[in-house]
């Protein structure tokens, strides 16, 4: 299923940056590439600011895939 061109150029305008992600070990990730044509989000785990999820942080730096709506939604709304 291909996305609308929309969402794709907007998710490829915070490509490298953090968000709050729900999925993520630490609760925060960043989009490192994008996949329109699967649907689909690269994330990477970043270290997690909030205390309760510190113990996590060793898992910074591992990647996971994750749906373009989901990803989309973690960052505009």
């Amino acid at each position: 299923m291909k996305y609308s061109d929309s969402k794709i150029s907007e998710l490829v305008s915070v490509l490298g940056k953090e968000v709050s992600e729900n999925f993520s070990p630490t609760l925060r990730a960043k989009l490192v590439g994008i996949n329109e044509y699967e649907g689909t989000c690269i994330m990477e785990v970043v270290p997690s600011p909030y205390k309760s999820y510190t113990q996590d942080n060793h898992r910074a730096g591992e990647r996971y895939m994750a749906p373009v709506y989901r990803i989309w939604n973690a960052y505009f709304f």
